[in-house]
């Protein structure tokens, strides 16, 4: 019988190899693990940002439709928001006569602080990065309504409201309109 002599000599140094193989391998897994726990908390933090963004914007646009419900009488409207309604017909709020000029102002937080009704005194909301505002707009009357019993010449107003809301900071901004017939 031949039998071959393996001496431990000659074995030296494969566990070594294979032991840095496996460190490399659990480094691998370990760094891509924290990479994911990393990008988690930043679609979090994003997700708490816009969620805080929509409230606030919610609560200005409450606000809003508040201001319209105590109107007795239709109040004046003026081109330039002077009056605290703007009149659609003369010009929209940044004067582009853009119908969708909301979209275009959205990240322009100092138009909406120098022209929107901002909330104050105890509507202000703490931790935002500015606090919401809203614009209200005559829209153009609508003649003829399908309601029952409403005269065909009798004319429905409608107050569009749109509020602006940010979260922790100005990225994170929120446009809500609503309409509301008067």
């Amino acid at each position: 019988m031949n039998r071959q002599n393996l001496s431990p000599a000659k074995q030296r140094g494969v566990v070594l190899v294979v032991s840095l193989i496996m460190l490399l391998v659990m480094t691998l897994i370990g760094i891509t693990s924290m990479n994911s726990s990393v990008l988690e908390e930043k679609m979090a933090g994003n997700m708490h940002n816009r969620n805080q963004a929509f409230q606030a914007a919610e609560s200005a646009l409450r606000i809003g439709e508040l201001v319209i419900a105590g109107y007795t009488n239709l109040p004046d409207v003026s081109s330039d928001g002077s009056t605290g309604i703007w009149d659609v017909k003369a010009a929209d709020p940044d004067t582009t006569n853009n119908a969708a000029w909301w979209e275009e102002s959205a990240r322009d937080s100092t138009w909406w602080s120098t022209n929107g009704d901002a909330n104050s005194g105890s509507n202000v909301i703490s931790g935002i990065a500015s606090q919401p505002a809203y614009v209200i707009e005559l829209l153009p009357p609508v003649a003829g309504s399908l309601e029952v019993g409403k005269p065909l010449d009798d004319k429905d107003f409608y107050l569009q409201v749109t509020a602006r809301g940010t979260g922790g900071t100005d990225n994170a901004v929120v446009i809500l309109q609503t309409t509301y017939k008067w």
